[in-house]
């Protein structure tokens, strides 16, 4: 059973990094990069398994486990597009957005599903109003399109008080990173959407005590 789901996640990682890379070529705009080397893809298969491992013994078939495979692979694939590209796709965000909402009536029910709805747009709408802020106060562009999308998704996953710690968290993680992209490369465009998809990841595996937390401080 390890072997099957080790080479089922390995397989699934591949494809994930292959995704990544391969998809935004399919924008007429995109200007094609030097290929991932066959060591990255097959560290991205080793990772994607051993997370697959670790999911199913620690959730087992549940609700759980298939949210931690979509949302791993949605991870991968837009870690590798928005950094090597500064592109989030739509395609992986609505696959992703349409599986979890099948999975919320399947497990929970057309309520928790209507409420994840609820969340996704709420949160959607709270980063368009950031970008549309930013956009006058700096006058240019200051979230793409993908990351206001993502929010979106993130809602539909975490929920909104969880998805909102998420995109929180996404904030300062990237703050260093953009920091010291400025004074060491000159450069004022930081690809955020790997910062808000990782932060998304850390909140849901740690969600008792993100939860917790917001109770405490409410």
């Amino acid at each position: 059973m390890i072997i099957i789901l080790f080479l089922i996640g390995f397989v699934l990682g591949l494809g994930y990094s292959f995704l990544g890379e391969r998809l935004p070529l399919l924008i007429p705009e995109v200007i094609e990069k030097e290929p991932n080397s066959w060591i990255f893809n097959l560290f991205i298969g080793v990772v994607n398994a051993i997370i697959l491992l670790i999911s199913y013994y620690a959730y087992g078939l549940s609700y759980d486990f298939f949210a931690s495979l979509i949302i791993t692979g949605l991870v991968l694939i837009i870690f590798i597009s928005d950094f090597k590209y500064m592109i989030i796709l739509d395609s992986p965000l609505i696959i992703s957005g349409l599986l979890i909402l099948i999975l919320r009536f399947y497990y929970y029910g057309l309520k928790n599903m209507g409420l994840s709805i609820l969340s996704g747009l709420i949160l959607f709408l709270i980063m368009l109003l950031i970008g549309f802020i930013g956009q006058k106060l700096f006058k240019k562009e200051a979230l793409g399109g993908g990351d206001i999308k993502l929010a979106g998704i993130i809602g539909l996953i975490l929920g909104f008080k969880l998805g909102l710690i998420a995109i929180i968290l996404s904030s300062l993680l990237a703050m260093p990173y953009a920091i010291a992209t400025m004074f060491l490369k000159n450069i004022n465009e930081v690809p955020f959407g790997p910062f808000l998809i990782g932060s998304m990841a850390i909140v849901f595996i740690f969600a008792d005590k993100f939860s917790n937390l917001i109770a405490f401080l409410i």
